[in-house]
């Protein structure tokens, strides 16, 4: 599959085949496309925690709120990955923090590997990140920026109908903001 295609298939799913299992082989590989990812300065402000244990899980757990809607992938899901970023390896520019910009490059990169693997995943980032941090064991300093269940989709889930997008002409616009493109 090339990145058009999982891009285009990529789908926030919450739901996982719990019988199927995410290989060591392709964690390593997803992990491996997160790391790869660009950084301002090549700082790579990150750190990646894959979560198997139930242990750690529940402790994780414990830091989404009873309503959000991923506690159940977060609670089956084969393998969930939490990004962390390291504020002091990043740079602030114009007051705008570049570890998040950094994480969040490092997390599309692992989604769309994980698509291009067959799996599937949803960013998780509406949780208490000092929680998942101590659960983690992060030095003091550290942010959650989010975490990745990560599982097998059950079938079907990738030809459900996608969320609609705005339209290009909406937000794509040639030398300055108003400008239509011209195709």
């Amino acid at each position: 599959m090339d990145v058009r295609k999982a891009i285009e298939r990529r789908r926030s799913v919450r739901v996982f085949d719990y019988e199927r299992q995410v290989s060591d082989q392709d964690l390593a590989t997803i992990l491996e496309a997160a790391r790869r990812a660009p950084s301002w300065k090549n700082e790579q402000p990150w750190r990646f925690v894959a979560v198997r244990s139930s242990e750690t899980r529940r402790k994780i757990l414990a830091a989404l709120t009873e309503d959000n809607p991923a506690r159940g992938a977060v609670a089956e899901a084969s393998v969930v990955i939490v990004v962390l970023g390291v504020p002091e390896e990043g740079e602030i520019h114009q007051g705008k923090p570049f570890y998040l910009v950094d994480c969040g490059i490092a997390g599309q990169n692992l989604f769309l590997q994980a698509v291009e693997l067959g799996l599937a995943s949803v960013w998780v980032s509406l949780v208490d990140g000092p929680a998942v941090c101590r659960a983690l064991g992060a030095p003091v300093g550290w942010e959650c920026v989010g975490m990745f269940p990560i599982g097998y989709p059950l079938e079907g889930e990738y030809e459900k109908r996608p969320r609609p997008r705005k339209a290009t002409t909406e937000v794509c616009f040639l030398d300055r903001v108003g400008n239509p493109l011209p195709f």
